[in-house]
């Protein structure tokens, strides 16, 4: 619980020693931080945003990003989470997070009994409940960013939990709500110095195998010779980390934040953003459940928010796949196609499902020109390969037009 822990770490030099410098230790104490993340205060508009940290891949730390928010208050007590949220169902995952880690599916209630003396923390898509309490933050409100968000996620714990050194394939907002997180920065050239193993064949994304709390340097030398930058964030400040940069994270005190993933793009449009505002020129107040999201918990599972998928929404989630890469990989599509249907296992497979997006069957890849200028008859046809999985088993559900 404590949050008086030394960040960064303080490094003694032992020039005699033949034992190099962090060996078994932490990541961090192999050499000092080439120095800290840049910070801003405030949280800034959707085009400043784009043009000056996320074109640039440039993380950022953003100081006061929430201000007086009533969760700072209400959401200060257990028992009002207890009261409120207590039967929900969410993901927690043991503290130190190894590479096969377990997970459970919990009330939340339960969480909130046990968590301060059990080695548990919480890490799940954000209930719609509790997103009812949140900001989105300004800078997501409008523009490319308010159309590609993915997901929005919560995060818990009593503190001391460890992450590994992983990157995400999305932009990531994280804010503190209660509690301080330390990061570790590092940009994605150095992945193989980190034994950076893809969460799936082109995933592009992933995480290191070492044990970032015992760096063994005899095996991995290479590491007292790649640069890394620190970033401490308290209550109300949020941390921008663009999409394929290393990070780790620890967490102190009683833990509460969340993060919202967001893809890239190879364009970015703000022409709507003057809409972010009312009639009077004040700031409209948005809440995290007022966004759509490709990911959401429903019936206490994560699941695609499209319960019928049209194929303009289907377009959608395939432009949202791309990102800002030149194709879609079978895997990656594989990746959606499976995680998306997961509840549904009677379903078409990923190749044959795949192959009805592409030109000649088995190919490896949609290109973004395949993609834009796909013909409508396959939208369909895969729209309905998502509708039938569902149908078959009665959850099918037509939207109202």
């Amino acid at each position: 619980m404590s949050m008086d822990i030394a960040f960064p770490p303080v490094i003694k030099h032992t020039s005699s020693s033949a034992i190099p410098l962090g060996h078994l230790r932490p990541l961090g104490y192999q050499r000092k931080p080439a120095g800290k993340v840049k910070e801003i205060l405030d949280m800034p508009d959707a085009h400043s945003f784009e043009m000056k940290y996320v074109k640039q891949s440039r993380p950022v730390v953003i100081r006061e990003a929430l201000k007086d928010l009533p969760v700072f208050n209400t959401w200060k007590e257990d028992k009002y989470l207890k009261d409120k949220f207590g039967n929900l169902s969410i993901t927690t995952t043991i503290k130190k997070q190894l590479q096969r880690r377990v997970q459970s599916l919990m009330q939340f209630k339960k969480f909130l009994l046990d968590y301060m003396y059990d080695d548990w923390w919480l890490a799940t898509t954000m209930p719609k409940e509790m997103a009812n309490e949140l900001p989105l933050p300004d800078c997501l409100r409008c523009g490319s960013y308010r159309q590609r968000l993915q997901e929005a996620e919560l995060w818990m714990s009593s503190g001391g939990t460890a992450s590994l050194l992983h990157s995400h394939d999305d932009h990531n907002i994280h804010c503190v709500l209660f509690g301080r997180k330390d990061f570790i920065v590092i940009d994605e050239q150095y992945k193989s110095s980190f034994d950076y193993t893809e969460k799936y064949h082109n995933a592009g994304s992933g995480f290191s195998k070492l044990d970032m709390d015992m760096i063994n340097m005899f095996k991995n030398k290479d590491i007292a010779n790649i640069p890394w930058s620190y970033a401490t964030i308290n209550q109300g400040d949020c941390i921008l980390i663009p999409a394929g940069y290393l990070h780790q994270v620890r967490s102190y005190g009683r833990g509460i934040s969340f993060s919202i993933l967001f893809a890239p793009s190879k364009v970015f449009d703000s022409s709507d953003c003057k809409l972010t505002t009312d009639e009077n020129g004040q700031k409209k107040e948005e809440r995290l459940s007022d966004a759509a999201y490709v990911w959401v918990v429903r019936d206490s599972k994560r699941q695609i928010s499209a319960m019928n998928m049209e194929p303009s929404i289907l377009k959608k989630y395939l432009d949202l796949l791309l990102r800002a890469d030149d194709e879609i990989h079978y895997e990656k599509f594989e990746h959606f196609f499976e995680d998306a249907l997961e509840q549904y296992p009677d379903h078409t497979s990923a190749r044959e499902a795949f192959d009805v997006l592409t030109d000649k069957p088995g190919q490896t890849e949609l290109t973004r020109d395949q993609l834009e200028n796909i013909k409508p008859n396959k939208l369909v046809h895969l729209s309905r390969i998502f509708n039938d999985a569902r149908t078959k088993q009665g959850n099918f559900v037509r939207d109202e037009l």
